[in-house]
Formats: structure tokens, C-alpha cells, sequence
């Protein structure tokens, strides 16, 4: 096939290779009428625009890169989903990756991104420190990070585990619990934890770290969730448990077991989440969830990038409560009460 050019868009459509470069980079000078002639003329040539050399001329990338930690957690499915969606009427296109937790490889994954002279990076991973990631030669939009001379987008951890927290003693449960796969103290989301232990201080509550729940839809999660149920249940006969999760999946991995060992949810055990990702309404019962706002997320990320600034904007949290957390919750189909 013949390679169409500028000057052969210019000539079907009657204007300068000037205008049509205007049409293709300020778009916005041009008045509709001569857009709609370049553009009926684009269409009659099957014009495809070589976007690398035009970022190679310009300087001026859609590209936007993302990494993530893994892709295990409904909260980054559905970030990701949120940046896709909301970043096509942008034009932007994403490249992603998972981190494998290695700092050196993560530096040389990020370098890759660069070299296809990436708009900006969105940044979920743990794995770099903030000296690192100031060294980076883009825009640097961290999600769920803090410290360091760069973007950063938080959700009000600190007010979602007292909010979690508050719901379940309103509902006069017995013992708190939170679940969580690890933590480090410098992460924001450890405010859940220190929210929820400062709202529950004053009644029984244990705080339960366990790694094998980072996966929380592998086997061994399924068995270590059993084992935990069991022994809560046994510890604590005839009282009534709060259950506070980090996040939705292993809230709904909880809720899993509790039907398979014929729990009462609520009743014997309510159940909080965080993030009000789709899993919380997709689950068997929708479980209760602290919402992080993913797309107000998603949509502070991509303005980020036509007006950088280093700065942390702190999300609100707000509780949603559904079926997990509701005493009239009716019952399901085979399903039959059983007493604490």
C-alpha cells in the first residue's frame, strides 16, 4: 500500500499540510467546518497516523504507564479499569506492569516505560523507595504511598477503620477482629489498623497478620481462613464477632468459609471490607465496605498528568453498608438459622 502523507490529506481536502498539522497537534484553532473537511478527508485515504514519529517530532506522548503490584485485589482490577475508561476520552493508552518486588528490576521495568517516552507513571507498587522514585525522570503519580517529593493519592485510611470499627460496636459485637496480609507502618493503609484498634480499644479485639491471605483466592488462603474461623469461633463461643478486613477480597474469602462452615452472617459473625470494589457486590451476601472512591481516584491520577504538581490528595472514606452488617438480611435458598 501506498503510504499516505500529510500533503496528500492537505491536497484531497483543499487546505495546507500547515492546517492539517494544526488538526492533528491544536486541533482546537481550527474552526469545525475545516475539521470535518480533514477529517472526511483522513477517512476517504484510510489514513493511520505514525504516533511514534509524531512523539518523536513533538516530544508529546498518550502514553501513560502503570505499575502494579499483582493483580489479586479487586481494588486494582477495577483502578485499572477506572484509568482505562476514564483516560479514552483523554486519548491516553496505558502500558502495564506487575512488580515481582525487586528493586532493581523494578527500576529497569519503570526505564523501559520511559523509553517509550511515557506522559507520566502511576505508581501502586511498594517496591521502591521515595529516593528512588524522585530520581525517576517523569511525572511520578503514586496511589496508596506517602512520603517523598511527588504526587500522591490516599484514601482517608485513618477515618475508614473508625468507621468500620463504629459500625460493628452499634451493632453490639462482642469481639473485634482484624484481618490484614501484611503491613508496614510507612504505608497509609496501616491506618486502617490504627484506626479500627484506637475506635475498638476499650473491648476485646485481636489484629491478625498472616502473608498467605496477599493471594487470597489460592488454597492455602482457603485453608489458613478455615482454621482461623474455627479457632475464632471456638475461642469465642456464644459472642457475637466483628470481622474487619483490609480489603474486599479477603472479606470475601472470609465470607466463603463462614457459608461452607454454616456461620450465621450476619449473627454470629459481621463482616466489614475495604475498597467497595465489585466483589463486594458480586459476593453471595454484598459485604459491608469501606469505599475508597476508585474512579474519583482514577479521575485525580489522570488530571494529574496535564497539571503535575507534587502533592498528596487525600480521598474521603465513606462507609457503605450492605447485607453483611444487616440484621434483616433474609435468609438464602437452604439456608437455616443457627443459634450462637
Amino acid at each position: 500500500m501506498t503510504k499516505v502523507r500529510i500533503g496528500d490529506i492537505a491536497q484531497k481536502s483543499g487546505v495546507s499540510p500547515t492546517t492539517v498539522s494544526r488538526y492533528f497537534n491544536k486541533p482546537e484553532l481550527l474552526s469545525e467546518s475545516t475539521r470535518e473537511v480533514i477529517k472526511d478527508a483522513i477517512k476517504e485515504l484510510n489514513y493511520s497516523q505514525d504516533k511514534l514519529a509524531r512523539i518523536l517530532v513533538t516530544g508529546n506522548s498518550s502514553l501513560v504507564g502503570i505499575v502494579l503490584p499483582h493483580f489479586h485485589f479487586g481494588f486494582y482490577t477495577e483502578l485499572l479499569n477506572q484509568l482505562i475508561k476514564q483516560g479514552k476520552a483523554k486519548g491516553y493508552n496505558f502500558i502495564t506492569y506487575t512488580s515481582d518486588k525487586n528493586s532493581e528490576s523494578e527500576i529497569s521495568m519503570i526505564n523501559e516505560l520511559i523509553s517509550y517516552r511515557i506522559k507520566g507513571l502511576i505508581l501502586l507498587s511498594h517496591t521502591l523507595s521515595p529516593e528512588e522514585i524522585e530520581k525517576l525522570s517523569v511525572p511520578v503519580i503514586a496511589i496508596e504511598r506517602i512520603g517523598g517529593n511527588f504526587m500522591q493519592i490516599n484514601s482517608d485510611n485513618l477515618t475508614g477503620g473508625k468507621l468500620a470499627a463504629e459500625l460493628l460496636i452499634k451493632n453490639n459485637c462482642d469481639i473485634f477482629i482484624h484481618i490484614n496480609n501484611d503491613y508496614i507502618e510507612e504505608w497509609p493503609a496501616f491506618k486502617r489498623i490504627l484506626g479500627f484498634e484506637f475506635a475498638v480499644k476499650n473491648h476485646p479485639y485481636e489484629t491478625i497478620i498472616d502473608q498467605v491471605y496477599y493471594n487470597p483466592y489460592s488454597q492455602e488462603a482457603d485453608i489458613a481462613m478455615t482454621n482461623l474461623l474455627t479457632k475464632l469461633v471456638k475461642k469465642y463461643p456464644d459472642k457475637k464477632i466483628g470481622i474487619f478486613c483490609s480489603n474486599d477480597d479477603i472479606a470475601n474469602l472470609t465470607l466463603k468459609h463462614c457459608i461452607l462452615n454454616q456461620i450465621p452472617v450476619p449473627g454470629q459473625i459481621e463482616l466489614i471490607g475495604y475498597d467497595n470494589s465489585p466483589i463486594s457486590d458480586s459476593a453471595v451476601y454484598p459485604i459491608t465496605s469501606v469505599a475508597q472512591n476508585i474512579p474519583l481516584m482514577a479521575q485525580i491520577a489522570l488530571e494529574a498528568l496535564d497539571n503535575y504538581k507534587a502533592y498528596e490528595s487525600i480521598v474521603p472514606a465513606i462507609l457503605v453498608e450492605k447485607e453483611t452488617t444487616r440484621k434483616e438480611r433474609k435468609l438464602g435458598c437452604g439456608e437455616f438459622p443457627r443459634p450462637l
